[in-house]
C-alpha cells in the first residue's frame, strides 16, 4: 500500500517550505535581539558557521553522511565557492544589525534578479523574457521600499546588495563543482573553508 507521504508528495515539500521560512523568521528575530546586547556580527557569523561546521563533522563522525574525498583539485574549486559563501553569510549578517529585520529581507528578495542577471550574462543562459517580466514588481518593489524606509541607511543597504552578489556567484561556482560532489558535502566543506576564512576577521573587528 502507498503510504500517506508517497500519495501527497506535494503536501510533504509544502510543509518543509514553511519550516524553512518559519525557522529563518525565527532566526533572524533572535539574531536581531542578539545584536541589541552583543553587536558583534562578525563573531556571530563565525559562532553560525561554528555550528554548522559542528553539525557536519558529528554527521561523517556518525556514518550520518558518507565524506566524499577531497583532492586538490576540488580543493580550487571548491575555494572561490567558500569565499563567496563567507562574503555573503557575513554582509547579510551586517546588514540585518543594521536596519530591521523586513528592510534586511526586503533588499535580499532581489537575488533571484541577480541569479536570473548572472545566468544570462556570465552563464551565457537564455533567461526567458517572462522571467524579467515576474522580478520586475520585485525590483520596483524594492526601490519603493528603500525610499520609504524609516530605518534605512547605506551600512544595511551596502552590506545587503553586497550578500546578494557573492550568494549569486557561489551559485555559480557551486555549478561548477557539483560535477563531482553532491551537494550535502559541498556545503559541508565551503562551510569549514568559510569558517576559517571569516575567524580573523571576527576576531579584529
Amino acid at each position: 500500500p502507498i503510504g500517506f507521504l508517497e500519495r501527497y508528495p506535494a503536501l510533504v515539500t509544502g510543509f518543509f517550505f514553511f519550516m524553512w521560512y518559519f525557522l529563518n523568521v525565527i532566526f533572524n528575530i533572535l539574531n536581531k535581539k542578539i545584536f541589541d546586547y552583543f553587536p558583534y556580527p562578525y563573531f556571530v557569523s563565525v559562532t553560525h558557521l561554528s555550528v554548522g561546521v559542528l553539525y557536519c563533522l558529528i554527521s561523517w563522525s556518525t556514518g550520518l553522511l558518507k565524506r566524499a574525498p577531497m583532492n586538490s583539485t576540488l580543493l580550487k574549486l571548491l575555494l572561490p565557492v567558500a569565499i563567496c559563501h563567507a562574503i555573503g553569510h557575513v554582509t547579510s549578517t551586517v546588514s540585518f544589525a543594521a536596519v530591521s529585520v523586513s528592510f534586511a529581507h526586503t533588499i535580499k528578495a532581489l537575488e533571484p534578479f541577480f541569479n536570473a542577471a548572472a545566468s544570462q550574462f556570465i552563464l551565457g543562459q537564455q533567461v526567458p523574457f517572462t522571467l524579467w517580466l515576474s522580478l520586475a514588481p520585485v525590483v520596483i518593489g524594492v526601490s519603493v521600499a528603500s525610499l520609504t524606509e524609516l530605518s534605512f541607511n547605506w551600512t544595511g543597504f551596502i552590506n545587503a546588495m553586497i550578500s546578494n552578489i557573492s550568494f549569486t556567484y557561489r551559485s555559480i561556482y557551486s555549478k561548477k563543482a557539483m560535477t563531482d560532489m553532491d551537494s550535502t558535502n559541498l556545503y559541508a566543506y565551503i562551510s569549514i573553508i568559510a569558517l576559517i576564512v571569516c575567524i580573523p576577521p571576527a576576531l579584529i573587528v
